[in-house]
Protein backbone atom coordinates (compact mmCIF):
# COMPACT_ATOMS: atom_id res chain seq x y z
CA UNK A 1 0.00 0.00 0.00
CA UNK A 2 2.71 2.26 0.68
CA UNK A 3 4.53 1.64 -2.65
CA UNK A 4 0.74 2.41 -3.88
CA UNK A 5 0.67 5.68 -2.59
CA UNK A 6 4.33 6.84 -3.23
CA UNK A 7 3.79 5.72 -6.96
CA UNK A 8 0.61 7.99 -6.97
CA UNK A 9 2.15 10.84 -5.08
CA UNK A 10 5.40 10.50 -7.59
CA UNK A 11 2.96 10.66 -10.96
CA UNK A 12 1.21 13.49 -9.36
CA UNK A 13 4.75 15.25 -8.98
CA UNK A 14 5.35 14.59 -13.01
CA UNK A 15 2.03 15.50 -14.39
CA UNK A 16 2.64 19.15 -12.33
CA UNK A 17 6.54 19.15 -13.35
CA UNK A 18 5.04 18.62 -16.98
CA UNK A 19 2.28 21.58 -16.44
CA UNK A 20 4.74 24.12 -15.15
CA UNK A 21 7.50 23.43 -17.81
CA UNK A 22 4.80 23.49 -20.73
CA UNK A 23 3.66 26.98 -19.12
CA UNK A 24 7.40 27.85 -18.94
CA UNK A 25 7.76 26.94 -22.56
CA UNK A 26 4.93 29.18 -23.41
CA UNK A 27 6.50 32.67 -21.92
CA UNK A 28 7.77 35.47 -23.83
CA UNK A 29 8.71 39.08 -22.34
CA UNK A 30 9.41 42.04 -24.61
CA UNK A 31 11.00 45.51 -24.14
CA UNK A 32 11.74 48.99 -25.97
CA UNK A 33 10.53 52.55 -26.84
CA UNK A 34 7.06 53.99 -27.21
CA UNK A 35 6.79 57.10 -28.78
CA UNK A 36 3.37 59.09 -29.23
CA UNK A 37 0.81 61.92 -28.38
CA UNK A 38 -1.46 62.88 -26.19
CA UNK A 39 -4.83 64.89 -26.26
CA UNK A 40 -5.87 65.75 -22.66
CA UNK A 41 -8.15 67.98 -21.01
CA UNK A 42 -9.73 69.10 -16.94
CA UNK A 43 -12.76 67.63 -15.91
CA UNK A 44 -14.86 68.00 -13.04
CA UNK A 45 -14.73 71.28 -11.66
CA UNK A 46 -13.13 72.67 -14.61
CA UNK A 47 -15.54 74.79 -16.99
CA UNK A 48 -13.72 76.85 -19.68
CA UNK A 49 -10.95 74.08 -20.29
CA UNK A 50 -10.86 72.61 -23.43
CA UNK A 51 -8.26 69.84 -25.07
CA UNK A 52 -4.66 70.37 -25.10
CA UNK A 53 -1.55 68.23 -27.11
CA UNK A 54 1.26 67.36 -25.42
CA UNK A 55 4.20 64.50 -26.06
CA UNK A 56 4.62 61.24 -24.62
CA UNK A 57 7.68 58.07 -24.36
CA UNK A 58 9.21 56.35 -22.70
CA UNK A 59 10.29 52.40 -22.56
CA UNK A 60 7.90 49.09 -21.62
CA UNK A 61 8.19 45.82 -20.57
CA UNK A 62 5.61 43.12 -21.98
CA UNK A 63 5.19 39.47 -20.84
CA UNK A 64 2.63 37.72 -23.40
CA UNK A 65 2.27 33.57 -23.02
CA UNK A 66 1.26 32.26 -26.73
CA UNK A 67 -2.30 32.11 -25.36
CA UNK A 68 -4.61 35.09 -24.79
CA UNK A 69 -2.84 36.74 -21.99
CA UNK A 70 -0.28 39.14 -21.17
CA UNK A 71 0.91 42.49 -19.09
CA UNK A 72 2.78 44.92 -19.36
CA UNK A 73 4.31 47.89 -17.51
CA UNK A 74 5.72 51.43 -19.34
CA UNK A 75 7.86 54.23 -18.08
CA UNK A 76 6.53 57.20 -19.44
CA UNK A 77 7.61 61.29 -19.38
CA UNK A 78 3.90 61.77 -20.26
CA UNK A 79 2.65 66.10 -20.90
CA UNK A 80 -0.99 66.33 -19.35
CA UNK A 81 -3.00 69.68 -19.05
CA UNK A 82 -5.84 71.66 -20.96
CA UNK A 83 -6.44 75.03 -22.48
CA UNK A 84 -8.59 77.44 -20.66
CA UNK A 85 -10.80 80.24 -22.07
CA UNK A 86 -13.61 82.05 -20.55
CA UNK A 87 -15.41 85.22 -19.51
CA UNK A 88 -14.58 86.22 -15.92
CA UNK A 89 -15.65 88.80 -13.38
CA UNK A 90 -12.43 91.03 -12.58
CA UNK A 91 -12.63 93.89 -10.34
CA UNK A 92 -16.10 94.56 -11.34
CA UNK A 93 -15.58 94.26 -15.09
CA UNK A 94 -16.24 91.26 -17.41
CA UNK A 95 -12.71 89.76 -18.61
CA UNK A 96 -11.47 87.34 -21.36
CA UNK A 97 -8.97 85.58 -20.32
CA UNK A 98 -6.75 82.31 -21.52
CA UNK A 99 -4.16 80.79 -20.62
CA UNK A 100 -2.98 76.87 -21.10
CA UNK A 101 -1.74 75.00 -18.52
CA UNK A 102 1.10 72.19 -18.64
CA UNK A 103 0.85 69.45 -16.07
CA UNK A 104 4.05 66.92 -16.88
CA UNK A 105 4.25 63.48 -15.26
CA UNK A 106 6.51 60.58 -14.67
CA UNK A 107 3.55 58.25 -15.75
CA UNK A 108 3.62 54.53 -15.14
CA UNK A 109 0.78 52.03 -16.89
CA UNK A 110 0.44 48.41 -15.94
CA UNK A 111 -2.08 46.91 -18.45
CA UNK A 112 -3.71 43.40 -17.97
CA UNK A 113 -4.00 42.30 -22.22
CA UNK A 114 -6.54 39.73 -23.84
CA UNK A 115 -4.84 39.08 -27.44
CA UNK A 116 -7.28 38.29 -30.01
CA UNK A 117 -5.05 35.23 -31.73
CA UNK A 118 -2.41 33.28 -30.03
CA UNK A 119 -0.57 32.73 -32.86
CA UNK A 120 0.73 34.45 -35.65
CA UNK A 121 1.83 37.58 -37.63
CA UNK A 122 -0.76 39.86 -36.29
CA UNK A 123 -1.90 39.44 -32.61
CA UNK A 124 -4.31 42.70 -31.52
CA UNK A 125 -5.09 42.54 -27.91
CA UNK A 126 -7.23 44.97 -25.79
CA UNK A 127 -6.09 46.01 -22.44
CA UNK A 128 -6.94 47.77 -19.40
CA UNK A 129 -5.55 48.13 -15.81
CA UNK A 130 -4.33 51.34 -13.39
CA UNK A 131 -1.91 54.08 -14.19
CA UNK A 132 -0.11 56.27 -11.62
CA UNK A 133 1.25 59.94 -12.44
CA UNK A 134 4.07 60.78 -10.52
CA UNK A 135 4.21 64.71 -11.32
CA UNK A 136 7.21 66.26 -12.79
CA UNK A 137 6.15 70.00 -13.44
CA UNK A 138 3.23 72.15 -13.68
CA UNK A 139 3.40 75.23 -16.17
CA UNK A 140 1.19 77.99 -17.23
CA UNK A 141 1.68 79.80 -20.32
CA UNK A 142 1.67 83.58 -20.45
CA UNK A 143 -2.07 84.87 -19.43
CA UNK A 144 -4.11 87.36 -21.61
CA UNK A 145 -6.42 89.20 -19.50
CA UNK A 146 -8.86 91.53 -21.92
CA UNK A 147 -5.88 91.41 -24.48
CA UNK A 148 -2.96 92.11 -21.29
CA UNK A 149 -0.18 89.65 -21.61
CA UNK A 150 0.63 88.48 -18.15
CA UNK A 151 3.90 86.55 -18.02
CA UNK A 152 4.57 82.73 -17.95
CA UNK A 153 5.20 80.91 -14.48
CA UNK A 154 5.37 77.68 -12.51
CA UNK A 155 2.71 76.54 -10.89
CA UNK A 156 3.99 73.05 -9.51
CA UNK A 157 2.91 73.50 -5.97
CA UNK A 158 -0.77 73.93 -6.72
CA UNK A 159 -1.31 70.24 -7.71
CA UNK A 160 -0.69 67.03 -6.30
CA UNK A 161 2.32 64.52 -6.14
CA UNK A 162 0.07 61.92 -7.09
CA UNK A 163 -2.44 61.17 -9.66
CA UNK A 164 -4.24 57.40 -9.42
CA UNK A 165 -6.05 56.54 -12.61
CA UNK A 166 -7.73 54.14 -14.68
CA UNK A 167 -6.89 53.16 -18.44
CA UNK A 168 -8.32 51.05 -21.33
CA UNK A 169 -7.27 50.72 -24.52
CA UNK A 170 -6.47 48.81 -28.00
CA UNK A 171 -3.17 47.74 -29.37
CA UNK A 172 -2.25 46.19 -32.95
CA UNK A 173 0.91 44.38 -33.36
CA UNK A 174 2.77 43.91 -36.70
CA UNK A 175 6.27 42.32 -37.03
CA UNK A 176 9.19 44.42 -37.31
CA UNK A 177 12.47 44.61 -39.17
CA UNK A 178 13.96 41.48 -37.70
CA UNK A 179 13.64 38.74 -35.94
CA UNK A 180 11.59 38.74 -32.99
CA UNK A 181 11.09 42.59 -33.23
CA UNK A 182 7.38 44.12 -33.68
CA UNK A 183 5.42 47.46 -34.29
CA UNK A 184 3.42 48.86 -31.50
CA UNK A 185 0.37 50.98 -32.56
CA UNK A 186 -1.54 51.64 -28.68
CA UNK A 187 -4.57 53.46 -28.72
CA UNK A 188 -5.64 54.64 -24.94
CA UNK A 189 -8.05 56.74 -22.92
CA UNK A 190 -6.78 57.27 -19.18
CA UNK A 191 -9.36 58.81 -16.44
CA UNK A 192 -7.28 60.11 -13.30
CA UNK A 193 -9.78 58.91 -9.98
CA UNK A 194 -7.66 61.59 -7.87
CA UNK A 195 -8.14 65.14 -7.66
CA UNK A 196 -4.71 66.81 -8.88
CA UNK A 197 -5.44 70.19 -7.49
CA UNK A 198 -4.36 71.20 -4.04
CA UNK A 199 -7.46 73.68 -3.86
CA UNK A 200 -10.15 71.97 -1.39
CA UNK A 201 -13.11 74.13 -3.02
CA UNK A 202 -12.05 72.53 -6.64
CA UNK A 203 -12.27 68.66 -7.31
CA UNK A 204 -10.48 68.29 -11.13
CA UNK A 205 -9.32 65.39 -12.72
CA UNK A 206 -7.02 64.61 -15.67
CA UNK A 207 -8.59 63.00 -18.97
CA UNK A 208 -6.45 61.84 -21.20
CA UNK A 209 -6.20 60.07 -24.91
CA UNK A 210 -2.96 58.94 -26.06
CA UNK A 211 -1.70 57.09 -29.46
CA UNK A 212 1.60 55.60 -29.45
CA UNK A 213 3.90 53.86 -31.65
CA UNK A 214 6.72 51.43 -29.68
CA UNK A 215 8.94 49.01 -30.87
CA UNK A 216 8.96 45.90 -29.43
CA UNK A 217 12.61 43.39 -28.77
CA UNK A 218 12.23 40.00 -28.09
CA UNK A 219 14.04 39.76 -24.60
CA UNK A 220 15.54 36.11 -23.04
CA UNK A 221 14.82 32.35 -24.59
CA UNK A 222 11.59 32.51 -26.87
CA UNK A 223 9.76 29.12 -26.51
CA UNK A 224 7.04 27.97 -28.74
CA UNK A 225 4.10 26.02 -27.67
CA UNK A 226 3.66 22.08 -29.70
CA UNK A 227 0.09 23.57 -29.91
CA UNK A 228 1.09 26.41 -31.98
CA UNK A 229 0.65 26.41 -35.86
Amino acid sequence: MNYMKTARVGVTLILLGIGLSVATAQQRFSAGPRVGANLSRFVGDADGYTYRPGITAGAFLMYSSLNHFGISVDALYSQMGAKYSAVENIFGSQRQVEFKQRVSYLEVPVALRYFLTTSGNFRPNLFFGPSVGFLLKGERSPQQVAGVQLPALTNTDAFRKVDLGLMAGFQLNFPGLGARQRFLIDGRYRYGLSDITIDRNADVHNSTFTLTLGYGFGVGPEYRSRYQR
